[in-house]
């Protein structure tokens, strides 16, 4: 058995010797659901006496290891630390003589490879052709393809990728020959990408399929089905630039990664979003036909800073990539819409999400810790919104301390400009923070020594920091004036032009406000719908809302209506509560709707409901 490293999710040794560029040369066969091929790992030894190179594997067959030119090495698959961890894979080096050398793999993913998700062309938009896509956050790269899966080891990579013509392939990288890929002897045709940039492996992605390309800004296109074109054009074409603006005026660091474009996936996706460099992974839930839905491309842009060139270096700092990324997010979105208020508005909800997951994980849970102790725990099991809204509430309280937004921004652009392309942990932030404010004179230095930093980093539950009354806005007020007509008044008077004023965000808070009084009368819920036509929404926010305060409720008459929503939506934020929420309302119906959906759903999913629904695990909201 090999000891885990610093990172308690990786197995690999990268303190001894290092990956330093990763060259992919994999086929998909979409007939066995399998990549095969190799990878070149070019490694840097930290000692020459380093005798063992040290791979993260999970769901892999590893056929061969050797030396780039051609001497075959000694490996050895050894058994797992933890089950979700996969296995170690030990390469003996100490024939290797000079600190630089490169190892190729040879290998094939299985279809257990829980990073990858292969679609029959029935389950596409298209009905023809078949798709593939990958999602590696947060330790599933070793089920791609033999590496160091820690977000502490940071490298560049290029990927040739084959694919039966004529399906078209994307990578977080550049197409690196032209805009035409290689054609092979049998028609086969291979799409060459490279990421120049230093990432962490879970960056690394792969989308293959019958795509189409549409720009949709200067430096941005988006790739998506054909029947989707159009309207993924629409939705996106709009903001994207502007938030890429926004981004590079508020750090006043310009965006390093050349184009941004998106692909628009299946909406089995798993998340809204994904920052994948150069190719951002939406959800196709996203597509609600009004624009309402791209604080998501505003929030994956910010990654861009927070995360994608600035990471955590490993996974119990996972709020240093999200909690800074809404903190920027919210930024971004309050100088493209000109709203101090429209930002106050943004984290006012970020603020009451965090109190209701919170509250449905426990206030003494590790896992509403901002930074927790995950040894031994999948990252995907405690995976919730308490990195992202804690820690961009954190930045928030700081940002009061020290004087508001610009002192803020000034500090993140020496912190982002120092730490370029770099891995760091959270003590790494409190240290520069204090170093930073503390030069600033003798009442910032003040102000920064009372900061309890042990109780906002390592203390479970709710800070006692209550943001409330900083955050008045009256995009919230009008809310809860429209939900008092409701609550308080049992809708009378309610019509549907109430909502003709709101912004989309406005009706989600709106309904959150409804949600927050459940159980509610069932005649009460069904006037709401009749007024607003919320169960028929072409916004999947919105629908979902509905449903969670109707099943909340126990309306048993919308459970039709739940089980076509989780039949066409894979996203965790929607599916993960509705089930939880179904199940308390006829556990073996929930089940059977699971049953029926759970080829479609990302192994992420799969295999959190199958432990919910087989063993009695409960789900991290």
């Amino acid at each position: 058995m090999v000891a885990l490293g610093k990172d308690v999710h990786s197995h690999s040794n990268f303190e001894e010797i290092r990956a330093v560029h990763y060259d992919i040369k994999i086929a998909a066969d979409f007939k066995a659901k399998s990549f095969h091929g190799h990878v070149d790992v070019k490694c840097h030894k930290a000692y020459a006496a380093a005798s063992s190179l040290v791979l993260d594997i999970n769901s892999l067959v590893i056929h061969k290891v050797e030396l780039v030119g051609g001497t075959v090495l000694k490996h050895e698959v050894a058994a797992p630390i933890h089950a979700h961890l996969g296995q170690p894979l030990k390469v003996d080096v100490s024939s290797v003589h000079g600190t630089e050398f490169v190892v190729r793999v040879h290998y094939a993913t299985t279809p257990e490879s829980a990073g990858i998700q292969w679609f029959e062309p029935e389950q596409t938009q298209g009905k023809v052709h078949p798709y593939v896509y990958t999602q590696c956050e947060a330790i599933l790269a070793r089920t791609l393809l033999p590496c160091q899966d820690t977000p502490a080891v940071k490298c560049p990579y290029s990927i040739s990728l084959t694919l039966p013509a004529p399906l078209v392939a994307a990578c977080s990288g550049t197409l690196r020959e032209g805009e035409n890929p290689t054609k092979e002897a049998n028609g086969d045709l291979t799409y060459h990408y490279v990421q120049k940039l230093p990432i962490p492996t879970y960056l690394i992605a792969i989308v293959a399929g019958a795509l189409k390309k549409a720009a949709i800004g200067p430096r941005s296109s988006v790739w998506t089905e054909a029947e989707w074109v159009e309207r993924a054009v629409h939705e996106f074409s709009a903001d994207t630039e502007a938030f890429i603006q926004a981004g590079e005026k508020l750090t006043k660091i310009p965006y390093t990664w050349g184009l941004y474009d998106v692909v628009v996936l299946p909406s089995a996706f798993p998340f809204g979003g994904m920052e994948n460099p150069q190719l951002t992974f939406l959800s196709s839930s996203l597509l609600a036909g009004d624009r309402s839905l791209t604080n998501v491309v505003a929030h994956e842009i910010a990654h861009s800073w927070a995360g994608n060139w600035v990471s955590n270096s490993n996974w119990n700092d996972f709020w240093l990539n999200e909690g800074f990324c809404v903190y920027l997010e919210r930024l971004i979105l309050g100088e493209v819409f000109k709203s101090e208020e429209y930002r106050f508005f943004e984290m006012s909800i970020g603020y009451q999400d965090l109190r209701k997951t919170v509250a449905d994980i426990g206030p003494e849970h590790e896992y509403t810790k901002l930074r927790p102790n995950l040894t031994g725990v999948d990252p995907d099991d405690a995976f919730s919104k308490v990195p992202y809204e804690k820690g961009s509430l954190f930045l928030f309280f700081l940002e009061n301390q020290v004087g508001g937004p610009a002192a803020m921004l000034e500090w993140i652009h020496a912190f982002y400009t120092k730490y370029e392309g770099k891995s760091i942990c959270t003590e790494t932030f409190k240290a520069d923070f204090i170093a930073f404010f503390s030069a600033k004179g003798e009442d910032a230095k003040h102000k920064v020594a009372a900061i309890d930093w042990d109780s906002w980093l390592y203390k479970p539950g709710l800070p006692e920091f209550d943001p409330s009354d900083l955050l008045k806005n009256s995009f919230g007020q009008a809310c809860h004036v429209l939900a008092d007509k409701w609550l308080k008044h049992g809708g009378e008077g309610a019509t549907k032009d109430d909502l003709k004023s709101f912004r989309s965000k406005q009706i989600m808070y709106f309904l959150d406000l409804i949600f927050a009084a459940a159980p509610l009368p069932h005649e009460l819920i069904n006037k709401l719908n009749d007024t607003y036509g919320l169960m028929a929404s072409g916004n999947v926010e919105i629908a979902y809302r509905f449903f969670m305060t109707s099943l909340k409720s126990g309306l048993k008459s919308v459970t039709p209506g739940v089980a076509d929503f989780l039949s066409k939506h894979g996203r965790g934020l929607y599916v993960r509560p509705l089930y939880r929420a179904l199940a308390e309302l006829d556990r073996e119906y929930a089940y059977s709707v699971f049953k029926a959906n759970r080829s479609r759903y990302h192994g992420i999913i799969r295999n959190a409901f199958d432990k919910f629904f087989e063993q009695g695990v409960t789900i991290v909201p």
